[in-house]
């Protein structure tokens, strides 16, 4: 037992790197890292799986990340491509590795209350060292409480849910209930569904306010997605990770293969501006269009291509054919969707109509009780209780400039999930 425990620590302290987190600068390719650390990006290009040369150009810009460099030298890098999936760089000896592994975090829960000193956002960084959560505060109260005019002495509670890499904060927070106090107002917001429901004993703000419907007065925008093929057969979904028919590993799928005869007409999802028609490693002959308004559809694995860069092109209109180009078990298209840099599900928007701008919003306004103790639900008021019975903080975060140790761990191959996914490979790469 002693010997499998030294065994253990020798190689959770050999795999064990020293990490600090970053944001990826705007607009910078993944060539352009690689250059900037001084990697010949060719090379490390050449070494690398085709299939897996499109994902290093999914890494979008402010993404977090975390880097290991010793002397000047990058050691290691973890980038995540998703919440399920990141690529990971690695120097041995004088050559870099990649691969592509499962992000290991935790889910913490978290509870906190701040007395205000001087600013509110600098206030709640400082007692939580969590650099986003007075925005995401803020936006739950949206215009019912303005935090520039919170004064020295204001209470501010909160609980909520964060995910976390190594005790760094990671992502998104998720606020399940906040506090304000401010002079003689309190304000109380609770998570309900994907909004929330705000309470006051702020008098000015009358009674119940159920619903009102506000018109704006900017036209109206929308874009009319159609589908690629004229009869729709899907051989693989969309996926931030699935078991890779070709590579045998797990990899993320961001985007919707549809299978088809060789030379079968692809159309247009919608109308737009064709900004890429080219080969691409792993997705072989790709088309790129502009629709607008964050929008960007990738069709990859063409046999021909019939538009070119800056065309315009029209909805349902014939840009390509159906091919097997690139890395592929058969001839089929895989359909990418982007919506501001991020890869979305394809299967969502065919046949859809989207307002991206103006128009008529529906807007819904949250119950107010006048009195809050005696208008708050019992379930609602235990939630409230708790809020003000808060002593400091439960979870304390480190602060992203100081390096953290994290271990990269590789999961096993589930060989059945492998077995019952592999036996709809055709057309699934």
């Amino acid at each position: 037992m002693r010997i499998l425990f030294i065994i253990i620590t020798l190689f959770v302290w050999l795999n064990a790197g020293s990490y600090k987190l970053n944001y990826w600068q705007a607009d910078e390719t993944f060539g352009g890292y690689l250059t900037r650390h001084g990697i010949d990006a060719t090379k490390f290009y050449a070494q690398i799986d085709p299939d897996d040369v499109k994902y290093l150009s999914e890494v979008q810009s402010n993404t977090p990340f975390f880097e290991n460099i010793q002397n000047g030298t990058l050691k290691e890098a973890l980038i995540p491509l998703s919440d399920e999936m990141q690529i990971y760089i690695a120097k041995k000896g004088s050559d870099y590795t990649f691969d592509i592994v499962p992000i290991e975090y935790k889910t913490v829960k978290d509870s906190a209350i701040i007395t205000i000193e001087s600013n509110c956002f600098a206030d709640i960084k400082k007692a939580t060292n969590n650099a986003h959560l007075a925005t995401y505060i803020k936006r739950v109260f949206k215009d019912k409480v303005d935090f520039t005019k919170l004064k020295k002495g204001d209470k501010v509670a909160v609980k909520y849910t964060q995910k976390s890499i190594k005790g760094l904060p990671w992502g998104k927070p998720t606020i399940n209930a906040a506090y304000v106090h401010s002079g003689k107002n309190e304000y109380f917001a609770l998570k309900s569904g994907d909004d929330y429901r705000v309470w006051t004993n702020f008098k000015s703000r009358g009674r119940v306010v159920k619903k009102v419907t506000v018109v704006t007065r900017s036209k109206a925008k929308y874009i009319s997605f159609t589908k690629p093929l004229r009869k729709i057969r899907v051989t693989s979904t969309f996926s931030y990770r699935r078991w890779h028919p070709i590579l045998h590993r797990y990899r993320p799928h961001h985007g919707t293969d549809f299978g088809a005869k060789l030379g079968t007409p692809i159309h247009a999802l919608a109308s737009g501006k064709v900004i890429f028609a080219g080969w691409m490693r792993g997705y072989g002959r790709v088309t790129k269009i502009d629709h607008g308004s964050g929008y960007v559809t990738l069709y990859a694995h063409q046999s021909k291509q019939l538009v070119r860069v800056g065309q315009h092109v029209k909805a349902w209109q014939v840009i390509g054919k159906i091919g097997s180009t690139g890395r592929s078990t058969g001839p089929h298209l895989h359909l990418g969707l982007y919506k501001n840099g991020k890869p979305v599900d394809p299967q969502k928007y065919i046949n859809r109509i989207v307002r991206v701008k103006g128009g008529i919003k529906s807007t819904k306004v949250v119950k107010v009780v006048t009195n809050m103790q005696k208008g708050l639900p019992n379930r609602v008021k235990r939630v409230y209780n708790s809020l003000l019975k808060i002593h400091g903080h439960n979870f304390i975060w480190k602060s992203i400039d100081k390096k953290v140790n994290i271990v990269i761990k590789k999961r096993k191959v589930d060989k059945h999930a492998a077995r019952v996914q592999l036996s709809d490979r055709k057309g699934d790469a």
